[in-house]
């Protein structure tokens, strides 16, 4: 099965694609360690600090939980395999239902297996 080919709108101009420094990548990822979802006053801070629009820290943000909730559903799957883990509702979407376990029972052992380890 193939993928759909997207292409863009002609004539339509984009800003070309943010390269981060390091430094505002370790701000950013500090920040997404201590709080997955930002308040509009701490984007507006983030955005004067690291000199980035609103838009690029909002961005960014919407990008990491999706990569984070993939790492997490991914090591919740091989959790399941080895028996760590067990879902009782077998009719219900993987993802959703592991993340809202992971929240609701955030254990010091859940949260060092399932914090995906970025070094």
């Amino acid at each position: 099965m193939m993928g759909k080919l997207r292409l863009r709108k002609s004539g339509v101009d984009r800003k070309p694609r943010q390269a981060y420094s390091q430094t505002q990548l370790e701000r950013l990822e500090n920040e997404f360690k201590q709080d997955k979802y930002l308040s509009v006053s701490k984007r507006l801070e983030l955005s004067k600090c690291l000199n980035l629009t609103e838009v690029q820290i909002k961005t960014w943000f919407q990008n990491r939980r999706t990569k984070w909730k993939k790492q997490l559903t991914s090591r919740l799957k091989i959790a399941q395999r080895q028996g760590l883990y067990s879902n009782h509702q077998p009719h219900t979407n993987l993802p959703t239902n592991l993340l809202h376990n992971y929240y609701i029972h955030q254990s010091f052992s859940q949260q060092q297996f399932l914090t995906p380890n970025l070094s």
